[in-house]
């Protein structure tokens, strides 16, 4: 715990310190905003006012959680970054773009959307910096084969922010470590589901941003669903089943058993934005997606990987409330359960990165109450109740 303090008493005077080298005063007023959301957000986190829906899952086990922080990101709540892609290769974790709110340090007009790339050795404990990529990206997603490490659409700010239908790859056996671009999506969205099933990736959903929308609405939310087989990628992608029922983004998705999993996510209808509880399964080769088990409240902004060849654990998001704890979909049983240990600190995390290794899970950056970031790095060890 006393660790942990520390860490945390230096980000908030590194955050000061990086505030005031803007104007003092609206730095000032500005800090304190944002930490005042965070703090009202963290005190009424989902694990301290958890929904009877939620209490009633059965526990899956706990998480221990160490507390580290991604050395290239200003500290939050200004600082922080969420919406960057997450994937691991040949047993590193590779991290690529995001929405950094403290900016690179440039005077470019997109500024607040990253090209930085980075590589962390769970061996090592270190970061490794890796050539930037061509553009800049947020709300991007990765997907990672054997040898390469791929960054798919995503927006970028600017005057007018624009989504992305770019695809960059970055094949990490070879030197020097180059970006290259493959064959773009068919259409430009940010904040899909993304993964891989064998040698085609797989991309459904999302948003196409567009100001006369303001952004958001529901001409911009697709239910397109595009394959690129990587063993031709000169045909690009084409178009497979669409998400049955409502377009949706920001869901969680992850791949096992040669199925794609989309869970949750929000949509928009004519009237307002909607959270949904739906969960759905697509399986490539069929071309069909089937209806699984609903989580129990709507939720979007997570993100979810693989753990023990059989669950889907999800962290993040917002539901009734900024969520601070992990969930688990058992795919055997086709049902969800719940991790006893919130995430710390308070950890309200939208639109993080997540990967698992073995036992061990990863969580990088997230977005929280007030447009607070966090710029974490979260390592947890996973603690079944029994032997999975």
């Amino acid at each position: 715990m006393k660790k942990k303090a520390a860490v945390l008493n230096a980000m908030l005077v590194l955050t000061g310190i990086c505030a005031a080298q803007e104007d003092p005063r609206l730095a000032e007023r500005r800090l304190l905003k944002e930490q005042t959301a965070q703090r009202a957000g963290v005190e009424r986190a989902l694990s301290s006012e958890m929904p009877d829906e939620l209490q009633a899952l059965p526990v899956f086990g706990g998480i221990e959680w160490t507390v580290q922080a991604m050395p290239f990101i200003a500290p939050g709540p200004h600082g922080g970054v969420s919406g960057g892609g997450m994937a691991v290769v040949d047993g590193k974790i590779y991290y690529a773009g995001g929405f950094i709110p403290a900016g690179d340090g440039t005077e470019e007009a997109g500024n607040r959307t990253s090209r930085w790339a980075h590589v962390y050795d769970p061996q090592t404990d270190e970061w490794t910096r890796l050539p930037d990529m061509p553009a800049r990206r947020e709300y991007t997603r990765a997907i990672a084969t054997d040898d390469a490490f791929f960054i798919i659409g995503g927006f970028a700010q600017g005057r007018p922010g624009l989504p992305a239908a770019e695809v960059f790859r970055l094949d990490v056996r070879r030197a020097p470590l180059q970006w290259q671009s493959i064959a773009p999506l068919d259409v430009p969205r940010s904040h899909t589901a993304a993964d891989r099933v064998g040698g085609r990736l797989i991309v459904a959903g999302g948003n196409r941003y567009d100001i006369a929308e303001k952004g958001y609405s529901a001409k911009t939310i697709p239910c397109v669903t595009e394959v690129l087989d990587l063993a031709r990628p000169e045909k690009g992608w084409r178009q497979a089943a669409p998400i049955p029922g409502a377009p949706r983004g920001w869901c969680a998705s992850a791949v096992l058993d040669g199925q794609f999993y989309m869970l949750g996510g929000v949509t928009w209808t004519p009237a307002a934005r909607v959270r949904l509880t739906e969960c759905l399964r697509f399986d490539p080769a069929q071309n069909t997606w089937t209806r699984l088990a609903d989580f129990p409240v709507p939720i979007s902004g997570w993100e979810a990987d693989v753990f023990a060849g059989r669950y889907l654990i999800t962290v993040g998001g917002a539901c009734s409330r900024w969520n601070d704890a992990a969930f688990v979909y058992d795919t055997r049983e086709d049902r969800w359960l719940r991790i006893a240990s919130p995430l710390p600190p308070g950890g309200l995390f939208n639109d993080p990165g997540v990967c698992i290794i073995g036992d061990t899970i990863f969580v990088a950056g997230g977005e929280g109450p007030g447009g607070s970031h966090f710029e974490y790095f979260l390592i947890g060890k996973i603690k079944p109740a029994r032997e999975p």
